[in-house]
């Protein structure tokens, strides 16, 4: 009995040494660390939010939910006159054309919408996310509003949507509007479209969504931070966790090539307005004399101190340009 509890104390003060090791100041780091990541981990944990909470806060009086190819999209309507479409960025919603419309709804019958994977639409059914379904998207929307012929614009994402559109359906458009389209640009994939690409990464993004990223996406777009406003940053935040989103930018990012072939800009013979941001940090304002160059009598405004959403940070200004473009002014 004596003897077994001097073994036990002798081998007390060894277990102590080993425990002591483990808290080498290397030890201590990494235990740190992994509770910061797990901290951040569970800051940044959201849940969707409700579509009809949503609405509540972000649709308009003029907000209508039609129901096209199996979908409720999400659509304001405003005005009267001739049809103006109206096609927002990727990361966006249709809440980006708010300093157009009023003004153009005076004379023009406006219509935005959240295309599919974005805004108050929210994902396609089929996950889909081609050019090609979105060119089919706009058949679908022009056919429900019964638009015979309509005046187009898009930015970014809604502006390739846009010049693809009115490369094959010259017929069905009055007049053309692109706000720094992609489509000449080298092909580059940023981290965080690599990162929904990767598996058990993509799918740890369906739940963890940093507020931060919102915040540094939107200083990219804007060429003034100032601009970025906590309420700015609180709607896109929101709009991406409505249910169905978060998968939809991962499901875009897995298709690697989805652009149209951008030489097909050539065969479009629609009256085209370019507008760009001269501090645009997505898609240089070289490419904006490219598309001039490509597309016959096409016009061109290039906007100083602004970067990739001139119709939201110089509203005014690319507005001025714009009913001048429309009521043949130019």
């Amino acid at each position: 009995m004596e003897e077994t509890l001097h073994e036990d104390i002798s081998e007390q003060p060894q277990t102590n040494r080993k425990w002591l090791r483990s808290l080498s100041v290397g030890g201590v780091i990494r235990w740190l660390l992994f509770l910061l990541l797990l901290s951040w981990l569970y800051r940044n944990c959201w849940n969707d939010i409700p579509v009809r909470e949503l609405a509540d806060k972000y649709a308009y009086p003029e907000s209508a939910f039609l129901f096209i190819d199996n979908m409720e999209v999400h659509c304001r309507i405003s005005g009267k006159g001739a049809p103006i479409l109206l096609l927002h960025d990727a990361q966006s919603s249709l809440h980006t054309w708010t300093g157009w419309t009023g003004a153009l709804s005076q004379k023009y019958k406006v219509i935005s919408v959240d295309l599919p994977g974005f805004g108050l639409t929210g994902p396609h059914p089929r996950g889909s996310y081609s050019a090609f379904m979105y060119a089919g998207f706009i058949d679908s929307l022009a056919a429900r509003l019964d638009l015979k012929k309509f005046n187009l614009a898009g930015n970014g994402l809604g502006a390739q949507i846009a010049w693809f559109y009115a490369a094959d359906n010259p017929e069905r458009l009055e007049k053309l509007i692109l706000l720094d389209a992609p489509g000449f640009e080298p092909k580059s994939t940023p981290w965080v479209m690599w990162l929904a690409r990767t598996p058990v990464l993509n799918d740890v993004m369906l739940r963890i969504t940093p507020r931060s990223y919102i915040r540094l996406m939107l200083e990219e777009v804007f060429a003034d931070d100032a601009l970025v406003s906590d309420s700015l940053v609180d709607r896109h935040f929101d709009l991406l966790l409505r249910p169905g989103n978060r998968k939809a930018f991962n499901d875009r990012a897995s298709v690697s090539d989805n652009r149209p072939p951008v030489d097909i800009v050539e065969r479009i013979r629609t009256p085209t307005l370019i507008l760009w941001g001269a501090e645009d940090t997505r898609v240089s304002p070289e490419y904006a004399y490219e598309f001039h160059r490509r597309i016959h009598g096409s016009l061109l405004r290039i906007y100083q101190n602004t970067g990739h959403w001139p119709q939201e940070e110089s509203p005014d200004k690319t507005l001025e340009d714009v009913l001048a473009f429309l009521e043949g002014k130019f």
